[in-house]
């Protein structure tokens, strides 16, 4: 079976089409083997990113190796379970911010993307352990 993301990530994406639905098509490119992405003219560094000029959200997969060993511990488990499905859901907040589906003001879209992915992934959570 040829797949790009394991299940629980592609039902995340499902998830997140069925509850924050947006009409403009959002281009997801998945970066496997990859820990951030960093934007060659400014230096910035990131997990994952949306790029509001082609409308597309670039994740990586894995966990970045410099913050590993802070995460990787019988009480952080939920954190390496819902890494790239909370960084997918940020950056979704983003592109929803972008194309007018979220409103907030401008100081205020990192706490947004934030509130949002938190509140998605918890919901996706709660469902996904009844849909198992």
């Amino acid at each position: 079976m040829l797949t790009i993301l394991p299940k629980r990530e592609m039902d995340f994406i499902q998830f997140l089409n069925d509850n924050y639905p947006c009409e403009d098509e959002i281009r997801l490119t998945i970066l496997q083997g990859y820990d951030a992405v960093t934007d060659d003219e400014t230096g910035g560094k990131g997990f994952a990113v949306f790029l509001p000029q082609e409308n597309i959200i670039m994740l990586p997969t894995d966990i970045p190796k410099d913050i590993l060993p802070d995460i990787i511990d019988e009480n952080d488990i939920e954190l390496v379970k819902d890494f790239t499905i909370h960084n997918l859901a940020h950056e979704y907040a983003h592109a929803l911010q972008f194309n007018g589906v979220r409103h907030c003001a401008e100081a205020e879209l990192e706490d947004d993307a934030n509130a949002f992915a938190d509140e998605a992934v918890e919901k996706f959570n709660a469902w996904y352990a009844v849909k198992k």
